[in-house]
């Protein structure tokens, strides 16, 4: 376990990479932004309407080698209003690496 002032168990990391992503098997891609990454979870912020609890299949490949490129099943924890950019800021847990 990491000591942090935040508590929490795995370091986050402040990112700004693209992600194509895809919600409860629709075939309909989306488009979005991880902004927030650690060992279980993401923020992701888009424009797309989410609801909690949707699944959402995502692929990321930064343009920088700093993080590799990841494909993961996510589940929606929490949704806010993002405070710049985006309409919508979506906390996600990762469930699965594919």
């Amino acid at each position: 376990m990491v000591d942090s002032s935040d508590k929490r168990d795995f370091r986050r990391m402040n990112v700004e990479i693209k992600a194509v992503f895809k919600v409860n098997d629709n075939a309909e891609m989306h488009k979005g932004v991880v902004d927030d990454l650690s060992a279980t979870g993401l923020r992701l912020l888009t424009d797309e309407k989410i609801a909690l609890g949707d699944t959402i299949e995502i692929r990321v490949k930064p343009e920088k080698v700093v993080v590799p490129p990841l494909h993961a099943m996510l589940k929606v924890l929490r949704i806010e209003d993002a405070e710049s950019g985006a309409r919508f800021s979506v906390g996600c847990e990762i469930t699965e690496m594919l």
